[in-house]
């Protein structure tokens, strides 16, 4: 019992000399400790300013307190480097991780320092071009729009660093564990995390367009661009038909000329003096013997269409008399498009009725199929009125102020995505850049599982606008036996705008697949014998073609079963691309008896 008593005392003993060396250690590291925290704190309250300053475009008080961040971030820094090399926090891996963590935050503090040195030159450079126009561009003078598309072209470089710093910091933050010494203020630690992942969202797209600076804005040679109206409610393989053309002229970043035309104003007069043979289906379903504009864009894939936009119009130009420019480029664009352009600038009056974003493509249609009549407006001049609304449209995107810029690439942004715009260059190098910004419209190419279902409206007016469409996709990997399944629901009726539903339709899936069988259930009226199938070399895909048509308040759907190549087992993955212009309401793939329900808004990469 002695020998028990004496083991306590000396334990005792040694367990008060080890707090009283901990306590001594603690004691002599307070002072790093306390310089850290207060550093960093401080640091934090400049930054927070220099931020404040910078959207109160106080460049200058901007500049001043984000130097004093830094120089309290290096402080915070040199402090907890001496932490860190005291034997308790070196030693003991718990205390060593909470000190990691803190350094973490604080070169991530450092790095958006960093960022705002390099950043705020060049925006006080903008802002004051911007000063001296009221905030609009519109109201440069030309040699201020030259030098600020200079800056533009020669911020690349400053950009790309932002970014990696950027990236950076967003790495260091995802370093900090959840559960530690930052554990209270691990929310906003996430909201940081969420602003950066669009700042670095923000500079990638920017690379791609600077360098297509030159092409869009005509700077600083005159660039010219034929622009592809697609109406959707009449869907064609890369958008929609094309019932209007526009004309795009600009130099240094002002539009010299924009002015759109009835399609059939160039088609029309060609007849007769322009021959191409069309597309058989063309040829058979619309009842026409030459391949006109309105009809140009067959390829779902829109370089492809875009080209042949381009030689049909310059070859009917040609053979009217008419002199066609050198077209830098080649855009298509959807009503969807307009309509949030006119979310932003607002509702524009024009033929006397007010557009607005809902009623943009009805009212249009309207407007020049039947209301020109009451108006007593010839028919050859009844689409005069997009020209009256894109006018407005223009003036006011030009006089934007810089704060809704952002909106502006957002609405870009989404709108490429979802092929409601597409844009083409003949250039090469611009083209690339193009798809880097996911602007292209093109079919892409895949070793993985691939579908993509492609409508063309032959003849049947304007019923896409009521026809809702669902697909479902089912397979089983290690058969390759796949299932398809297009719902087609008819809710118009045979008045101006809406008739039967008559589509050439397209499956396009991997090269190699073999087709076992295609029937239709319910009211859709699949003809037989216009089911083939055929390779598209040029798109690597086969493809299943067929011809159907539905009448109004009747629904059914198409069921195609077919084998898929060997090699889609391999890392299997499946790849949906969406139709330019088609409204999907409802997508479900099944894989291995596992649902995923999508939204088909844009192209899709399920990896199950």
């Amino acid at each position: 019992m002695k020998a028990l008593v004496k083991f306590f005392k000396y334990l005792a003993l040694t367990l008060l000399i080890f707090i009283v060396l901990l306590l001594g250690l603690l004691v002599s590291a307070f002072s790093d400790i306390k310089n850290t925290a207060l550093a960093g704190l401080a640091a934090k309250e400049y930054l927070q300013e220099a931020a404040t300053q910078s959207l109160a475009r106080n460049f200058d008080e901007a500049k001043k307190s984000n130097e004093k961040a830094s120089e309290k971030i290096d402080i915070a820094l040199s402090s907890l480097e001496n932490v860190k090399a005291r034997p308790l926090f070196s030693k003991i891996k718990p205390l060593n991780h909470q000190l990691l963590d803190l350094e973490y935050l604080l070169k991530t503090a450092s790095l958006i320092s960093k960022s705002l040195t390099q950043a705020l030159p060049l925006a006080a450079e903008f802002d004051t071009l911007y000063k001296t126009s009221n905030s609009s561009f519109a109201q440069m003078p030309l040699s201020q729009k030259q030098e600020f598309f200079r800056l533009i072209y020669e911020s690349e470089p400053e950009l790309n660093g932002l970014r990696a710093n950027l990236e950076l910091a967003k790495l260091n933050l995802e370093n900090i564990k959840k559960i530690g010494v930052l554990y209270p203020i691990y929310s906003d630690i996430s909201d940081l995390k969420a602003e950066l992942d669009t700042a670095i969202h923000l500079l990638s797209q920017a690379t791609p367009l600077i360098k297509l600076l030159p092409a869009f804005a005509g700077f600083p040679s005159q660039s010219n661009f034929l622009v592809i109206m697609h109406n959707n409610d009449e869907l064609r393989p890369s958008g929609g038909f094309i019932g209007v053309f526009g004309l795009l002229s600009v130099l240094n970043g002002e539009i010299s000329h924009l002015l759109t035309y009835d399609s059939y104003h160039l088609d029309m007069p060609a007849v007769g003096k322009w021959k191409m043979e069309p597309p058989a289906p063309i040829k058979k379903y619309m009842e026409v013997e030459n391949w006109y504009l309105r009809d140009a864009n067959w390829s779902p894939d829109w370089p492809t269409s875009a080209r042949k936009i381009i030689e049909i119009y310059q070859g009917e130009s040609q053979a009217v008399g008419q002199v066609s420019p050198d077209f830098t480029g080649v855009m298509g664009i959807t009503p969807k498009f307009v309509s949030d352009l006119l979310a932003l600038v607002g509702p524009i009056s024009a033929g006397g009725e007010v557009y607005t974003p809902d009623n943009l493509q009805p009212l249009l249609q309207y407007s020049v199929e039947v209301a020109y009549k009451e108006q007593d407006i010839a028919s050859w001049d009844r689409k005069q009125v997009i020209n009256e609304l894109l006018e407005e449209l223009k003036i006011r995107l030009l006089n934007l102020d810089t704060e809704h810029l952002l909106d502006l690439l957002s609405i870009i942004e989404k709108n490429s995505l979802s092929k409601d715009l597409q844009i083409y260059f003949p250039n090469s190098a611009w083209q690339s850049l193009v798809y880097d910004l996911g602007a292209s419209g093109e079919v892409k190419k895949t070793n993985s599982d691939y579908f993509l279902v492609v409508d063309a409206n032959l003849a049947a007016f304007k019923s896409d606008a009521v026809l809702i469409k669902e697909i479902d996709y089912n397979l089983q990997p290690s058969s390759l036996q796949a299932n398809l399944k297009l719902s087609y629901k008819h809710e118009g009726d045979f008045n101006w705008r809406t008739t039967r539903y008559r589509s050439y339709t397209r499956v396009y899936v991997p090269r190699g697949s073999k087709l076992e069988s295609l029937q239709a259930h319910g009211q859709i009226n699949l003809e037989a014998a216009s089911i083939s199938t055929y390779d598209d070399v040029l798109l690597d895909k086969t493809v299943f073609a067929f011809f159907f048509s539905l009448e109004p308040k009747n629904s059914g759907h198409l069921e195609i079963n077919y084998t898929l190549p060997d090699r889609i087992k391999s890392d299997y993955s499946l790849l949906i691309q969406k139709q330019a212009g088609r409204r999907t309401e409802r997508l479900g793939v099944t894989i291995n008896n596992m649902y995923y329900p999508r939204q088909l808004e844009q192209d899709l990469i399920i990896k199950p």
